[in-house]
């Protein structure tokens, strides 16, 4: 993926909808810390993400990590996946709608 800094190295996944509880995402450019909650974040459509470290538990039992460099990936993908304890650095995320519920945004 192109950026200011030259070529990042991404995992790009895609998906119809993805459905995240008790979302938050932190970031830092250049000053203070911003932090951007929602209660539940519903992606639908065409969605993307661009990932370079993705780990979860799959079904709340198997724990795993993904990076660009290692992915431990099944041959075949089941249509629906369910992750508990999940937690991914994200370069960049697109939908066609996303919808949030009880939105924040915090300054540290």
């Amino acid at each position: 993926m192109p950026t200011a800094d030259g070529p990042l190295k991404v995992m790009v996944l895609t998906m119809r909808s993805a459905s995240l509880a008790d979302y938050r995402l932190r970031t830092r450019d250049g000053g203070e810390e911003l932090t951007l909650g929602a209660d539940s974040l519903d992606l639908r459509g065409h969605v993307t993400l661009y990932l370079t470290k993705f780990s979860g538990c799959l079904q709340g039992l198997l724990c795993l990590t993904f990076t660009p460099d290692g992915l431990p990936v099944p041959p075949v993908v089941p249509p629906f996946v369910f992750m508990t304890d999940v937690s991914a650095e994200q370069a960049l995320v697109t939908s066609d709608l996303i919808v949030a519920d009880g939105l924040t945004l915090e300054a540290s």
